[in-house]
């Protein structure tokens, strides 16, 4: 027993040394250098390691699996600071983009349209000699934000955008993307509800897409945290 004890041990210590999950931070984030970036964020990369460390993950997979955790075990998080998506959020498991969603203070616009100029997406025109920003067309870039020599738009809401149940492999889906632009918090929270979602409905091979796919994107924010009896953390469909 104290041999098969020990053989079980090492088993678990082998795959342990794997870790359960992968964060892509963009370059624009590591390195704080690129144009396109929307706003610096310190210490993300550390909230969403422990955030994925406290859930629970790394030791249920450790304790499903016979061998070592491939790539294809692990809970991908990919994080862009602009919607150009360069560390490929869409087909993360969770992908966040950062993002600055602008308002426009009519009283400050004076119409001389270097708004429209800067917006690669065809967001904003000009109605009543005003700048209006099409909310289905913005993706929330902020350029227009630094083009406008008035001041005249502002940040309505800073934070991430969310997009949940992307991967490759033999049936690739594009991860789906949650409404609204959340706040460090709020995102943080809601990758928390991602992974006990996925460790709800695990079992070997199963990939996070797939838990999106059967059960709907709207799943996610619906998880509500309860506590159990002993004040741990448990999980039911809010």
């Amino acid at each position: 027993m104290v041999k098969n004890r020990r053989k079980r041990n090492q088993h678990e210590e082998r795959v342990m040394t794997h870790k359960a999950h992968r964060i892509k931070l963009c370059w624009g984030i590591e390195s704080g250098e690129c144009p396109n970036l929307i706003f610096s964020e310190p210490e993300l990369q550390q909230d969403l390691e422990s955030v994925i460390e406290e859930s629970g993950w790394p030791e249920l997979l450790a304790g499903s699996l016979p061998g070592k955790i491939k790539p294809l075990d692990q809970f991908s998080v990919s994080v862009s600071g602009c919607p150009n998506g360069c560390s490929r959020p869409q087909i993360a498991d969770v992908g966040l983009l950062q993002a600055k969603k602008p308002a426009v203070a009519g009283d400050l616009c004076t119409g001389c349209g270097e708004c429209l100029q800067a917006c690669r997406e065809g967001a904003i025109d000009l109605q009543a000699g005003l700048a209006r920003i099409d909310p289905e067309r913005c993706l929330a870039c902020g350029h227009c934000l630094q083009a406008c020599p008035e001041g005249a738009l502002w940040p309505d809401s800073q934070g991430y955008r969310l997009q949940v149940g992307g991967k490759l492999g033999r049936h690739p889906r594009l991860a789906d993307e949650l409404p609204g632009i959340q706040a460090r918090w709020r995102m943080l929270e809601i990758l928390e509800r991602c992974l006990r979602l996925h460790i709800d409905n695990y079992r070997p091979g199963l990939r996070f897409g797939r838990v999106v796919a059967e059960q709907g994107a709207g799943q996610v924010q619906q998880y509500s945290s309860l506590e159990d009896e002993n004040g741990r953390l448990k999980y039911s469909h809010g």
